[in-house]
């Protein structure tokens, strides 16, 4: 029964009774009207026993209705109420009970059907929060620069695993931590808040901080930098620091870059000073009278000598800033007999290998095929290849040149009697400008030789790499395709 039908028949039910209490009176003050002249003891008592009766009956159903119809009303109410209250907690009700099929009960309905679809709505906010948060997770996460984030109060609220790695701490052991506290045990982390201290934020004029990590395999070099965090305090929207972000970049490349270039103009220095001071003197000395015949044809040829020096370092450097351009390699593809290379490379180290007296073996075997590529190119690398075996060669070591066939390909290889070279070099001695430490005792170079001269090989199809150990010589080899 409905809650609106019920107070229907709870005041029809009163009107009924004080119509019938109406009613009876009406009937019979109309009797006593019209000739009633005398009226029984008995009659009388009946009417006003009915009187009585109608009155006590109507007083009974309007103190019922006046106690009992505001708690029909009021009850429903409170327990929808009561239901509305436990799904707003924090409890776990998600629905509010229907009782009955009333009013009331609609509003319950209508009330659960607004939560299914705000708890549906919900989920998928929520869905939405935690995909964008793992999301945000993982970048930060697979990030290759070190990431710390700092609250307002300086407690350390997110590390990523670079920035526990650098540190030397796990990450339980920094987040959620104030970073003065971590600090006190740890010199690294201290270090780095020092910047904060001094202001030294990123964007101002003065340069941020690079910090080296020794307890790392080769004492990277990271720069810091310190960016504010600003959120909006209240409906103003006025701007609150919120906290900082700590971002250390691996600046370890750079450092190596610009090591690389101050070794580089060194060298090139050097090595454009030794040539020029020697045509100078030469030049001095044939400008003098007194000098012989046979002396000014020995300094004119060391001039010459002194020239192709000059002319050949500026051609690798030419070649590297035609690489850097983009313009490629021309090359000249024929079908080239490597013996003949191997005559060419020979006749022109010849001079430098009598001053060392090396001993030059070369090894070919009865059927060597031809292989396909350039032979001007192909010259200088084994020249190049050639020309540093004999600078780090020792005075009458052997030089071994071997080629034979490698599958499709053939392969060159030259070997020395040198020093050697470590294993974490075997890449980087690749590199432009770069070098083994240490080996300025055997002569400098520009740094360039071994760089073009893979560029060349690369461009024709081939391989080179070396092959070493400390104080067992050295084997570079490349590798050219067998002609057809």
């Amino acid at each position: 029964m409905s809650l609106k039908l019920k107070i229907r028949l709870s005041v029809f039910l009163l009107l009924l009774l004080l119509l019938g209490l109406g009613g009876y009176a009406f009937f019979t003050i109309n009797y006593l009207e019209h000739g009633a002249h005398g009226i029984e003891q008995a009659d009388f008592n009946l009417a006003r026993s009915t009187v009585l009766l109608f009155l006590v009956a109507g007083l009974a159903v309007g103190v019922t209705m006046m106690v009992r119809l505001p708690r029909v009303v009021v009850r429903p109410l409170r327990r929808l109420t009561v239901d509305v209250e436990k799904v707003a907690g924090p409890g776990p009700a998600t629905r509010v009970g229907v009782g009955r099929r009333d009013e009331v009960g609609s509003v319950a309905t209508a009330v659960n059907r607004v939560l299914s679809q705000a708890q549906n709505e919900r989920r998928a906010t929520l869905a939405e929060l935690f995909t964008e948060r793992n999301r945000m997770d993982s970048l930060v996460r697979s990030l290759d620069e070190g990431l710390l984030l700092l609250d307002e109060h300086q407690t350390i609220i997110l590390a990523n695993p670079v920035a526990c790695d650098l540190l030397g701490l796990r990450q339980a052991d920094l987040e959620g931590q104030p970073a003065e506290k971590v600090a006190a045990t740890n010199e690294l982390l201290r270090e780095l808040l020092a910047p904060l201290a001094a202001h030294n934020l990123a964007g101002d004029n003065v340069p941020d901080p690079v910090f080296t990590f020794p307890h790392k395999g080769d004492s990277p070099h990271y720069q810091l930098s310190i960016s504010p965090i600003e959120m909006t305090d209240g409906p103003a929207g006025k701007p609150a620091p919120g906290g900082h972000i700590f971002c250390l970049r691996n600046v370890s490349d750079f450092k190596k870059l610009d090591e690389v270039k101050s070794t580089f103009l060194a060298t090139i220095s050097h090595e454009l000073k030794t040539p020029l001071a020697s045509i100078k003197l030469s030049l001095m000395l044939l400008q003098n009278e007194r000098t012989a015949a046979a002396e000014r044809q020995r300094l004119a040829a060391g001039i010459g000598e002194e020239t192709q020096r000059l002319l050949s370092m500026v051609g690798q450097l030419i070649d590297v800033a035609r690489l850097d351009a983009g313009a490629g390699i021309k090359l000249d593809v024929q079908r080239v007999r490597l013996a003949e290379v191997i005559g060419y490379a020979t006749q022109t180290v010849a001079p430098q290998l009598a001053d060392k007296q090396l001993q030059l073996d070369i090894q070919l075997p009865d059927v060597l095929p031809e292989v396909q590529g350039d032979v001007e190119k192909t010259t200088w690398v084994l020249i190049n290849l050639l020309s540093n075996a004999i600078r780090y060669s020792p005075m009458g070591a052997p030089l071994v040149i071997r080629v034979l066939p490698w599958g499709e390909m053939v392969r060159v290889s030259v070997e020395d009697c040198g020093p050697g070279i470590p294993a974490e070099y075997h890449k980087r001695i690749f590199q432009r400008f770069a070098g083994v430490p240490g080996r300025t005792a055997h002569g400098s170079s520009s740094g360039l030789g071994l760089s073009i001269s893979r560029e060349f090989i690369n461009a024709q199809g081939g391989t080179l790499w070396v092959e070493s150990q400390p104080e067992k010589g050295s084997r570079f080899l490349f590798t050219l395709p067998a002609a057809a």
